[in-house]
């Protein structure tokens, strides 16, 4: 190999440890950011838990008052 190939792949791995020290930096930074996103998700779930027990106690009334009113309609 001739000095200007050494130099020559010298500064291409150079450029590539360059790039994948910016590549891990970001790879942290989105990282960091998804786990954000992530807390935020469980504290909306957990926020959303009343509305789908209050879904459940009013379908069930519903379906009660359905079966007493067919009840009703077949004592007649």
């Amino acid at each position: 190999m001739s000095d200007e190939t050494k130099t020559l792949q010298s500064h291409i791995n150079t450029d590539v440890k360059k790039d994948i020290e910016q590549l891990y930096a970001h790879a942290k930074v989105a990282n960091n950011e998804m786990g954000d996103i992530k807390v935020s998700m469980i504290q909306i779930s957990t926020d959303v838990d009343w509305l789908k027990r209050s879904y459940w106690v009013v379908a069930t009334a519903s379906f009660g008052g359905l079966i007493g009113a067919v009840i009703n309609l077949l004592a007649k």
